[in-house]
């Protein structure tokens, strides 16, 4: 009876770990609760390993395909988790910055303060690229000066920008601020929406780069919608509503993503030149999202993945680290450090750093 149940137990934590690493190449637009799959990956992989070892014990022909439906799984799963620092010691041709910055605190408290702190710590990196999601310029009065501030500091050679939204005192968008000079540029703001992505096509050492910018849909949660009750009333109505609302915020997020992201990648394919990618994609790195632009072009490389270390957090809420913006390359450049900087707007985003060798 008890050889049974461990059947049991084993089939079903195999078709969990294989649904969740399927669910990355299913789009959301199709099927929406697939997107939830890939969190459950690191439980039922804890799970199957602890059903490996005992059917050591019972049957070690059984453990062996149990193996590699793990060693797959945790292949998978360094997507998420880097266990060692793999930074190198050559010296960087270039430096790469990808930053959400929250339109420089200008909707928070103390917001000169906070545009100063910003500008010190984009400067301090000395990037000779720094690609900012949710920038904000003025276009009516000097009274908040930003990019032309970084330009300055950093001695950019251009500063290009795409309009995404309005203020009643500026513009929010997309801004990239580099050292190399600009041949060519290109914006999609998608619909309906203040996300969007942008490229330009940069001389670096007489050779033609795209650099792209991204800042996909976010799922607009907050710190309410993932607050438990703590009221031991048996059933609990409230904490039930606040999780199907969090689901509907969470699958209808993905499912724009998932169009979002086709787009993008549409352009990835379709590119001459060796690709630097940045940007906000409110999204993790067990995802269609991820998984679609790695696998674009020529296949990028995640940054994080090759030089990165702990969990790479770049967002946090409620308590749960989560990596949702990136820096992503071609084969041509190689990558020798990664750094997410412990900086933040209001327990916003945290900027991510790479150096390259090209």
């Amino acid at each position: 009876m008890w050889r049974k149940i461990l059947w049991v137990f084993t089939i079903l934590f195999v078709l969990a770990v294989i649904l969740s690493i399927v669910s990355v190449y299913v789009s959301p637009a199709s099927v929406k609760w697939m997107a939830l799959c890939p969190f459950m990956l690191k439980y039922v992989l804890i799970g199957l390993a602890a059903l490996m070892i005992l059917w050591l014990f019972v049957n070690y022909k059984v453990a062996i395909p149990i193996a590699v439906v793990v060693f797959v799984g945790f292949k998978f799963f360094s997507h998420e988790y880097s266990i060692r620092d793999k930074s190198l010691d050559d010296n960087a041709d270039f430096r790469v910055m990808s930053y959400n910055v929250k339109c420089f605190g200008i909707l928070d408290k103390n917001s000169n303060l906070l545009r100063e702190k910003v500008l010190e710590t984009i400067s301090a990196t000395d990037a000779d690229i720094v690609c900012m999601q949710e920038a904000y310029w003025a276009n009516k009065s000097a009274d908040f000066p930003t990019l032309d501030v970084l330009s300055k500091s950093l001695k950019a050679k251009s500063v290009p920008k795409v309009r995404l939204t309005n203020f009643n005192y500026g513009v929010g968008g997309l801004a990239i601020v580099t050292r190399y000079p600009v041949i060519n540029q290109y914006s999609h703001p998608f619909d309906s929406t203040a996300n969007g992505f942008m490229y330009v096509d940069i001389l670096m050492n007489e050779d033609t780069v795209r650099l792209y910018n991204c800042h996909l849909q976010s799922i607009m949660i907050n710190d309410s919608d993932v607050e438990i009750s703590r009221r031991r009333e048996g059933f609990n109505r409230e904490n039930k509503d606040k999780a199907m609302n969090l689901y509907s915020k969470f699958s209808a997020a993905s499912a724009h993503r998932a169009v979002q992201v086709d787009t993008l990648v549409s352009t990835l394919d379709t590119c001459p030149y060796p690709v630097l990618l940045c940007g906000d994609f409110n999204d993790v790195p067990l995802s269609y999202t991820c998984f679609q632009i790695l696998a674009s072009g020529e296949r990028l490389h995640d940054t994080f993945m090759e030089r990165g270390d702990g969990n790479g957090r770049t967002f946090s809420i409620a308590g749960v680290d989560f990596r949702i913006d990136y820096i992503m390359h071609s084969n041509v450049f190689k990558c020798l450090r990664h750094k997410v900087l412990n900086f933040n707007i209001s327990d916003d985003h945290y900027p991510v750093v790479a150096e390259f060798k090209r």
